[in-house]
């Protein structure tokens, strides 16, 4: 077998890098949503630490 030359990306799975601009704009909506989603994401752990616990695991 002979090596063919690849046609994937050289970082490939990830896309490439864009040019300029850096990030993307996030708007005040979505930064609320990922704290609150963060929130109740550090919440939820204590919350069924807490449960279990209490349940007597």
């Amino acid at each position: 077998m002979r090596n063919q030359p690849s046609q994937a990306p050289g970082k490939w799975p990830f896309p490439p890098a864009p040019k300029r601009g850096g990030f993307p704009k996030l708007t005040r909506g979505a930064m609320v949503a990922d704290i609150c989603l963060v929130v109740v994401w550090g919440a939820t752990i204590p919350g069924l630490m807490w449960l279990g616990t209490a349940g007597g695991f």
